[in-house]
């Protein structure tokens, strides 16, 4: 199987280290391979991580406030960071310190001082196993066509938004949505360029979802859903409509559609009390709400609250 991998010099790792020196010298030796970003307190990688993903994190076990040991832990029970690779680098390497590191979930350690040609080979290796495991995610998650998650990512993964949602007690929204016209657009425009629509719509889907829990799929033909975690009413409605709003601003041409261009409904529902659903009783609900958009006119979004 060809995996078609990134290039290792676009990937970003993450210093975590209180010591200048240590710090810098780790910026010198990999700054000029990869995006190396340093950090010299580790209650700041938790809130990087959820803005900017690195592909490996470099991190000292021993760091004033929080120590690394903790916060590796805190980002092995974190499902969206939980594939961060951590390689410790350290300057206590006896064997009850090495166990502290596994049970923490670290990938590695590397001890100091550093050794040059160690950390530059270990960063490499993690790195390419890293984007090797990234790809073959994709590969089983990820619809070919228009790249948003698959079916059998939503069977597998998504029932644990309910049980965060639950453990949180937040609200959670579903919109189910589904392309307006769409087998007039195919059988008039021919499938390659629907398939050219789908993605497009995809594209907007992706362009206004864009928290990293929130999470787009592609359920089959031309339906899509979005799973809104942590969403009260007001925002499933107000994303319904920027996702509307989002596909009619592409202008995609549709001869067959009263409106002469491309449109989406969409049905949604907001659940306040998780506990009382499972994922796919919202996904029904959302299903009827679609319906009734489908039926008072299309082009639309109704939003459920339950």
């Amino acid at each position: 199987m060809h995996l078609d991998l990134k290039p290792l010099s676009e990937c970003r790792v993450l210093v975590v280290d209180d010591e200048e020196v240590s710090r810098i010298t780790l910026l010198t030796l990999l700054g000029e391979h990869y995006t190396v970003e340093a950090l010299v307190d580790g209650n700041q990688v938790i809130p990087y991580c959820e803005r900017q993903k690195p592909d490996l994190i470099l991190m000292d076990v021993n760091m004033p406030g929080v120590c690394g040991l903790d916060v590796c832990k805190t980002l092995k029970s974190r499902e969206d960071l939980a594939d961060i690779p951590v390689v410790f680098v350290t300057a206590t390497f006896d064997l009850d310190a090495q166990n502290a590191c596994w049970e923490a979930g670290a990938t590695d350690f590397i001890s100091k001082p550093v050794a040059a040609s160690t950390l530059i080979h270990r960063t490499r290796n993690h790195l390419e196993n890293k984007l090797h495991v990234d790809q073959l995610v994709k590969l089983t998650f990820r619809d070919s066509l228009t790249e948003l998650y698959n079916r059998h990512y939503l069977n597998v993964e998504i029932e644990s938004v309910i049980k965060q949602a639950v453990r949180s007690q937040e609200p959670i929204g579903v919109l189910m949505m589904d392309l307006d016209y769409f087998k007039a657009y195919n059988d008039h425009y021919g499938h390659q360029q629907g398939d050219q629509c789908l993605r497009q719509v995809a594209a907007c889907i992706t362009n206004t979802i864009r928290r990293p829990q929130d999470i787009a799929i592609r359920y089959g033909g031309e339906e899509f859903l979005v799973v809104l975690p942590f969403t009260n009413e007001e925002g499933v409605s107000c994303v319904a409509q920027q996702i509307l709003d989002a596909v009619a601003q592409q202008n995609i041409a549709h001869e067959k559609s009263p409106l002469n261009r491309v449109s989406i409904s969409i049905g949604g529902v907001c659940c306040t009390n998780a506990h009382e659903y499972s994922l796919f009783q919202l996904i029904s609900i959302a299903d009827k709400a679609l319906y009734n958009a489908k039926h008072e006119g299309k082009n639309q979004s109704r939003i459920s609250l339950v």
